[in-house]
């Protein structure tokens, strides 16, 4: 029996999903011109669980933006923190996503070479993404870790059908005419057992963007008489 109960809580114990937080650095390799490097230097965080993320950027003083992705849904929503405005949502819903996704073809090269970054063990992945209709295709590196999730439903944004988590990403860009690398990589990774489902749930004071056009025009979204893309 007590072998049984052990074998038990083994399994229970690797079916857990990954909860906690990590820390992200970004910066830009390539050029040692401060006008474009300054443009790259960011930091932020991911908070995780399970299929879950939430993704805080503070955009400047008094204006934040924070990123909830739903894997298991395929969903995700955007909310927007103004000071003296309040919180305003824009909702994506999986149909919206798919729509987006479907003439997009990405492929994946499981290298086998491994880099620790902030302490997990991560696989190098050269990821292709082609759009069908124009041929166009764009390239990156990846680097991910299965230990902070093993499946793929995580990534259905940004990297569709791809298993493990993304802990460094590599990508070429033009800024100016001048080809840099920007790099997106963990520099820590905060287990805890705190973080749960509900949190990445919509704050309830959160309003739909769609009843202020005087904002969405603001943003670019259109308003008044056009409705949101």
């Amino acid at each position: 029996m007590a072998v049984v109960m052990m074998g038990f809580m083994a399994l229970v114990s690797a079916q857990k999903p990954f909860a906690g937080t990590i820390k992200f650095h970004t910066h830009i390799e390539g050029t040692d011109d401060p006008n474009i490097t300054s443009q790259g230097e960011s930091d932020y965080s991911v908070q995780i669980f399970g299929n879950y993320t939430k993704t805080v950027r503070s955009i400047q003083e008094g204006f934040g933006i924070t990123s909830i992705t739903n894997g298991d849904a395929k969903n995700a929503v955007v909310i927007l923190d103004i000071m003296g405005m309040g919180k305003y949502y824009i909702e994506t819903p999986a149909e919206k996503i798919q729509e987006k996704m479907k003439n997009l073809n990405c492929t994946y090269d499981h290298t086998g070479e491994k880099k620790n970054i902030a302490g997990y063990e991560c696989e190098k992945v050269n990821v292709t993404v082609t759009d069908m209709e124009t041929d166009e295709s764009e390239s990156a590196v990846a680097y991910v870790s299965t230990a902070i999730n093993s499946g793929a439903d995580i990534n259905f944004q940004q990297f569709p059908k791809l298993n493990g988590y993304p802990m460094r990403i590599e990508q070429k860009q033009d800024i100016d005419g001048t080809e840099v690398t920007i790099i997106i990589e963990a520099t820590e990774v905060l287990p805890s057992k705190k973080i749960k489902q509900v949190d990445f749930l919509m704050p309830a004071d959160a309003q739909d963007i769609k009843t202020n056009p005087e904002l969405m025009k603001m943003l670019g979204m259109g308003g008044d008489d056009e409705d949101e893309d």
